[in-house]
């Protein structure tokens, strides 16, 4: 592992962390069923669901990280956007066609127009159907309406670096305008995701206005703070900042009108303290983390694609098995996250690593080839072109 590589463990710890929580807030249906101790501890995981908003927060981090030396130029702002479609897009296109196979039963759903719209809209990240579900979209990938949010994010972000030094100027500019004024004029301002007023015209503008892409701002702010000379040199008043404020933010919840769901109103306000605090500590290289949480967090994207499958899998293969129905849950929760990691490691090495290199590859072949054709004088031809490229690096 790079230096580099070496100081960001922590965050790909993180992503490990976030996967897991995202995994065991659904295994815990699992226990729904369960009347007793089971349904206790169903309950008691529900807040980890938050972990989709310490992707967000990690997502707008590593964005200001890895585009620290940004050029201004507008090859920097496609190469950027090659790098995030490579990095997302062929392993969701491949978990999608998993996912129709997996939810209608074979080969059948690929022949119905109405079973294949919604997927095929998914594909283009478009939220399927804002008023049926709230924040979730009732994306045929159900784990899909996360993605619909870091791509209208990473959109965003490869916009506004065609405006060289002004992006973030520009950035903030829009942001101001779609998560403040936009909503003000829409008839009152409030934090709440799953209740904003749906824009009719467009489904796609309902991330837009959705106060959870704050979440991805107040990542980019701690992305600043990492880069900045800023510094709490003593770890003690980190940890005894971020407990103080973490205290009296759960003491007054209710108080102050916070509710246990996504979001800077909900569970996205005490994690960006404690993202904040992590950030302070790693300045300081304060923070170590065990290598099977960085090795989780390598496989955390194919882990958060794939377990949802991998449980409707693992249901289907157990079920035979004669046991009482409190065991047969037992089971399942336990195994099924198990099996989850198992087969996430599986697609991500074989799967999702090389796929997404490939893509990464040819696009940003293409990326230098436009560049170096627009380099050249009027009267170079394509075999000259070529040649620039093959001694390029």
């Amino acid at each position: 592992m790079s230096t580099q590589g070496k100081k960001l463990a922590w965050i790909q710890a993180l992503r490990g962390i976030a996967a897991l929580m995202v995994v065991m807030v659904h295994d815990r249906g699992a226990l729904v069923g369960d009347g007793g101790a089971g349904r206790m501890v169903a309950n008691a995981l529900l807040p980890m669901a938050m972990g989709v908003d310490l992707f967000f927060l990690i997502s707008g981090f590593l964005m200001v990280l890895t585009t620290r030396d940004f050029d201004g130029s507008k090859a920097y702002a496609w190469a950027f956007t090659a790098k995030r479609i490579a990095r997302i897009w062929p392993l969701y296109a491949i978990v999608t066609l998993l996912a129709i196979a997996v939810d209608h039963h074979g080969l059948h759903g690929f022949a119905d127009r109405s079973v294949l719209l919604p997927y095929l809209e998914g594909l283009a990240f478009i939220p399927h159907n804002p008023a049926a579900s709230g924040l979730y979209f009732q994306m045929a990938v159900g784990v899909a309406w996360t993605l619909c949010f870091e791509c209208y994010f990473y959109l965003v972000f490869a916009l506004c670096m065609l405006f060289g030094r002004w992006r973030y100027g520009v950035m903030a500019g829009w942001f101001a305008l779609t998560l403040i004024a936009i909503p003000v004029l829409r008839g009152g301002y409030h934090l709440g995701v799953a209740s904003q007023p749906l824009v009719e015209w467009s489904r796609y503008a309902n991330l837009a206005i959705n106060p959870i892409v704050w979440e991805f701002v107040f990542g980019m702010l701690a992305g600043w703070l990492y880069l900045s000379q800023f510094t709490i040199k003593r770890n003690v008043m980190i940890y005894s900042s971020v407990v103080l404020l973490t205290a009296t933010l759960l003491i007054g919840w209710h108080r102050i009108g916070m509710v246990n769901f996504f979001g800077p109103a909900g569970w996205g306000a005490p994690l960006t303290i404690l993202f904040l605090g992590a950030v302070m500590l790693a300045k300081n290289g304060a923070m170590r983390v065990p290598a099977g949480l960085v090795w989780l967090g390598e496989a955390s994207y194919s882990l958060y694609l794939v377990h949802v499958y991998v449980f409707v899998l693992a249901q289907r293969v157990m079920m035979p098995i004669p046991m009482g129905a409190d065991s047969f849950r037992a089971m399942l929760f336990v195994a099924r996250p198990v099996l989850a990691v198992m087969g996430a490691w599986l697609v991500f090495r074989y799967v999702e690593a090389p796929a997404s290199a490939w893509v990464r590859k040819c696009l940003l072949q293409m990326t230098h080839r436009r560049h170096a054709q627009r380099s050249l004088p009027a009267w170079a031809g394509p075999e000259s072109s070529a040649r620039r490229i093959s001694d390029g690096p």
